[in-house]
């Protein structure tokens, strides 16, 4: 009987399914009292008086003419840094990664400036790339501002890394990019969406998620340096991408996610016990639809839960704000957007403001990002 062989993209189909278990991936190592850092999860009372609220666009006229994947993050110096991928067209060959800044005492976002390209990812990784997306911008409790992106050097978003730069400067000037190692064998199919998390070790904690073969959530645990220290599944139940790690106290959190299973699903939530130290989980069905879009969920100085979302059965052409005490039975208490198909506003980012308030970018129209300004007097007492 004459032995049969796997052709080879057959045992790479197989090397990275394996590969998409919990795995310790050295590097510094992962601390055994790792927890989340105090900030993270601390209710204040805000001393606004007055409701607030702001709205405008980011960049200026012109520009890139199709933009996405908003994220924003506050400095040390109390100045907002936000960041987007724009091109001709998402995926195209002259995708940058944007950023501008805003300063403390004016409402103007300043210029935009490329931060990251293929051609100096390419050089930097020293590896072909074909297209960069997702940014995420974080500024740790040390003063380092993060960023992390996603690129692709071969095929569609499925077979993804990601890639990490940072600046000890507020953003002046960037170090050379590093490809974060997520799998001993291909490295591919991670992607991010999600806002960090920092640990009072200093670790920082970003949910990721998987595209190739099966869809599900992941977070990965980073050292100082960069470099990817753990890696844990969250989700055992496929399709639950784009996680939102919310931490409840120093080891307790809650994930959200996209529900990638076409329209008319609802928006999915799990508990997680011990992030550190967690197993597959199962998620529950929230009683908010997801047009198979990205959801942006934060806790609330108060105790409960905000959620940016598109809160329809079908298309992005609404964005809402809704809030809950539990973060699965949610209420709508704002429209940001409210149109008609094919108007779209996706992608929401949520962060809280150093003075209480809370902002929040997102796609508009594809054509620009769009900045929101708030505070808890504006969103109301209500849970």
């Amino acid at each position: 009987m004459r032995a049969r062989f796997l052709p080879l993209p057959g045992l790479y189909l197989i090397l990275l399914t394996m590969c998409s278990v919990e795995l310790f991936l050295g590097g510094g190592g992962v601390p055994a009292d790792l927890k989340f850092a105090t900030g993270e999860f601390a209710l204040t009372t805000p001393s606004e008086t007055v409701p607030e609220y702001e709205i405008s666009f980011v960049q200026p006229v012109g520009g890139a003419p199709s933009v996405h994947a908003g994220t924003i993050t506050q400095l040390n110096n109390g100045q907002l840094l936000a960041a987007w991928f724009g091109g001709a067209r998402e995926g195209a060959k002259d995708v940058d990664i944007y950023c501008s800044r805003r300063l403390n005492s004016y409402q103007e976002w300043t210029v935009p400036t490329i931060i990251a390209s293929r051609k100096q990812t390419t050089r930097d990784l020293n590896r072909y790339i074909k297209k960069l997306g997702n940014p995420i911008l974080f500024a740790d409790a040390d003063g380092r501002v993060w960023l992390f992106y996603v690129t692709v050097s071969v095929g569609g978003w499925s077979g993804s890394s990601v890639t990490v730069r940072y600046s000890d400067d507020n953003g002046k000037t960037w170090s050379t990019a590093n490809r974060l190692v997520t799998s001993p064998f291909l490295n591919v199919s991670t992607l991010a969406k999600g806002s960090p998390v920092q640990c009072e070790s200093g670790h920082l904690l970003l949910p990721v998620y998987h595209e190739f073969v099966r869809k599900f959530g992941e977070v990965l645990t980073i050292d100082s340096n960069g470099q990817v220290v753990n890696k844990i599944r969250l989700t055992a139940q496929g399709g639950a991408i784009q996680p939102w790690l919310v931490p409840l106290d120093q080891q307790h959190s809650k994930a959200f996610y996209r529900n990638s299973g076409g329209s008319a699903q609802a928006m999915l939530s799990n508990d997680l016990p011990n992030v550190f130290d967690a197993e597959c989980e199962s998620v529950e069905a929230t009683n908010v639809p997801n047009p198979d879009s990205a959801v942006a969920v934060i806790r609330r100085h108060n105790g409960g839960f905000l959620m940016a979302c598109n809160p329809t059965t079908e298309g992005r052409h609404q964005l809402s704000l809704a809030v809950s005490p539990d973060g699965l039975n949610w209420r709508l208490i704002h429209d940001v957007e409210d149109s008609t198909p094919p108007d779209e506003f996706s992608y929401p980012y949520l962060i809280k403001g150093d003075q209480g308030n809370y902002h929040l970018i997102y796609t508009w129209k594809r054509t620009k990002m769009r900045h929101v300004v708030f505070n808890e007097r504006w969103l109301g007492d209500q849970l």
